[in-house]
Order: structure tokens, then sequence, then C-alpha cells
């Protein structure tokens, strides 16, 4: 298949990341339609779309006329998943992060779209080979990993199973160009590809200082904040929601290591239904989509550095690990993925060894998280001299 070749792409889900997915296809040409389980889900998504083109009109960044075309001739809506699909050239499913109700809709699908439809999943950690189990041909299955919000964020992940055919590869990274997003190649089908892969460590020290309870998250998102993060950690496990936090650190200390356990007090919190931002209250209180942080102290015990140590750290796994092609590669997917304003390796360029070393030591020893050993690259400084293989 050709780029020229995909006409009409359908999105299986209409939630946070079905809508943004749908509108930027939308808005790059594509005939799209929309399909959820529920006709409530769909207007839901719908009236989100509508939301955020008028937001674009008002700001002079969309014409009305465009608008128009867009929700009344490119974009179309079913709750009848058959229809969605019989004639579609690209699948991409936005379903909840449940392996098996990716595989169950999936082995669905790949009955009732035609053979050469490439079908993609916007998983952010799961294995596409294990999704790609359950499709017929699996050659054409692959991971199209968008990030939130997917109208403002710039990164797609897109992840090569163990089956995914080369053509496909390449035809998705000019569907992503296309669609104005940067794409980044993950060359290794491994949990959480390169973005989430390297911010895994940093989301297992979250919760190890939710347990231990010395230092409160606002100190620590503060110090985030204070040094340009637009979203900070704790702030950001709200915002995707606790439920999404919790099962994506399941799914690690599966996949992983057992340090990605999910403690007691986030279990507490979505016991207690607090979510985050969807409901009202997580680990903040939400007012609208705004966390309330207070602002007034940053931490002087856990600050950026211990952070960006163990990012550089999970980075040079990465790396050894062949997830991705260069260290290049992985600042630009950092950079895009995260709004960072440099990634790691960039970042870390002027360090010196015992700067890196140091505060994961610390880490290591005070919540007896082995994940954060320090790489021998790190040990030695040569994660300096990592370069294209």
């Amino acid at each position: 298949m050709k780029l020229e070749d995909i006409r009409k792409i359908a999105i299986l889900g209409a939630g946070a990341m079905g809508h943004g997915i749908a509108q930027v296809c939308a808005m790059a040409g594509y005939n799209v339609v929309m399909r959820d389980i529920k006709k409530e889900f769909v207007d839901n998504g719908v009236a989100k779309i509508k939301e955020s083109l008028d937001f674009l009109v008002g700001k002079n960044k969309l014409a009305a006329s465009e608008r128009e075309e867009i929700l009344t001739k490119r974009l179309t809506t079913t709750i009848d998943t058959r229809a969605a699909v019989g004639d579609a050239q690209l699948v991409i499913e936005a379903v909840p992060e449940i392996l098996d109700l990716k595989r169950s809709l999936f082995k669905e699908v790949s009955a009732m779209c035609p053979e050469n439809a490439i079908l993609a999943t916007n998983t952010s950690t799961m294995s596409i080979t294990d999704i790609a189990g359950a499709v017929a041909l699996p050659g054409r299955m692959v991971g199209l990993h968008f990030f939130n919000p997917v109208t403002k964020m710039k990164l797609v992940e897109i992840i090569k199973g163990e089956q995914t055919e080369a053509g496909v590869l390449s035809v998705m990274t000019e569907v992503v160009r296309k669609i104005k997003k940067e794409p980044v190649t993950v060359l290794k089908d491994s949990p959480g590809f390169i973005v989430n892969r390297i911010n895994a460590p940093n989301q297992a020290l979250m919760n190890a200082i939710l347990e231990e309870g010395k230092i409160r998250p606002d100190e620590i998102d503060t110090t985030m904040r204070r040094m340009g993060i637009p979203m900070a950690p704790f702030e950001l496990a709200d915002f995707v929601g606790l439920d999404v936090y919790c099962h994506t650190l399941e799914y690690y200390a599966e996949k992983l290591s057992p340090d990605y356990k999910p403690g007691k007090v986030v279990r507490k919190l979505i016991a207690d239904g607090k979510l985050g931002m969807k409901t009202g209250q997580g680990i903040y209180k939400w007012v609208g989509d705004k966390a309330q942080i207070d602002m007034s102290k940053p931490s002087d015990d856990i600050t950026a550095k211990e952070f960006v140590a163990i990012q550089l750290n999970e980075a040079v796994k990465v790396f050894k690990e062949g997830i991705a092609s260069s260290t290049q590669e992985i600042d630009q997917a950092v950079v895009h993925g995260m709004r960072a304003f440099a990634g790691p390796f960039a970042l870390c360029a002027g360090m010196t060894a015992e700067q890196m070393t140091q505060p994961l030591l610390k880490l290591q020893d005070r919540f007896k998280l082995n994940i954060l050993a320090p790489e021998p690259e790190l040990r030695d400084g040569s994660f300096k001299k990592l370069s294209k293989k």
C-alpha cells in the first residue's frame, strides 16, 4: 500500500485519544469515521472536536469554511464496527489499555476490513506482537502511539512488531508526516517503547515517594514546573488518570521489574474513586483542567537533577537494547513526546560521571529500587560517546 491509497481512516474509540486522532486526521484531509460502543460516547467525542475546531477558528488558525468541511463531509460517526472498518484502508484503535480487549477487538476487525488494510494500535505500553497474535495477516499490524493531548503533542511513535512488514512502517511514516506530526520509529517491541520507557523509572520513584510520605507531591511538581516542565510528574499522573497510571505500573511490574509494583497510597486513591482530573480529585484537587498545586515550596530533597539522571540511565538502556536507532532519535522523541527543551543525551552532555551516578546511587539505596542502579556507561562517562549504530 502507498500513501495515496489511504483515503478512509477508521478510528475505534471516541475518548480523549480517539477524538483527538480523528480530528488531526480529518484536518489533514482524510475521510474519517469515528466509532465507539455507545452513541453517547460518539456524541461526546464529536462535541470535543467541535470545541477544539471552534477554538482554532477563534484564534484564526483555521478557516470557518474548513471547520464546516471537516464536520459535514470528512468526519462521520457510527456504533457499527463493520460499517466503520469495512472499506477503510487504515484502522486506528484507541480503546482502554486492556490487552484482552484490544486482542478481541482486532480479531473482530481483521475479519471485517479489507485484507490489505493497515491495523494500528494506539497503545502506550503494550506489546504490538501480543496484540497482533489475534489478527489475520499480522504483518499489517503496527503500533501508532500518539501522545496526549493529540492536537498539541507532535510525536507519534511508530512501533515495529515482530511480524510488521517494512512497507507498513514506511507508509505509516508518511501518514504521520501528512497529519503534521513528528514520526520516530521504534525498532524493537519493548514495554513503554521509547518515551514512556525512559519515563518509567521516574513513575516508580513517584510511587515510592508517595509510599514514603516524607515529601509532598506539590514540592516535587513545583520544582519541575520552575525548571520549565509544562506538566510536572504528579500532575501528569492525575491528568492521564491514576487508574491508567496504576495499570501501567502493573504492566511494567510484570514485564520489566517488580520495582514498578504500585503501592498502597495510589491504590487507595483509586479505590476511593479519586482518579485525577476526570473525577475532580486525585493526588490533587482539580478545577476544570487545572490541578490545584501549592507552588509555594519547591523540593530541596529530590530535585530535577535526580529525574534527569534517571532519564539518562534509562535512555542508555533503550539505546543498548536496540529500541531506537540512535541517541539523536531518542532525544528527538523525548523533545516532541514530553515537550522537553532537550533530550537526555543532549541535556547531560556536559555532566560528569559522578554527577550522573551519585543521585542514582542515593535514590537506589533510599527507596530500594534496583532499576535505578547506574548503567556502566554512566559510571565511566562513556554515555557521551554513544552514537548511531
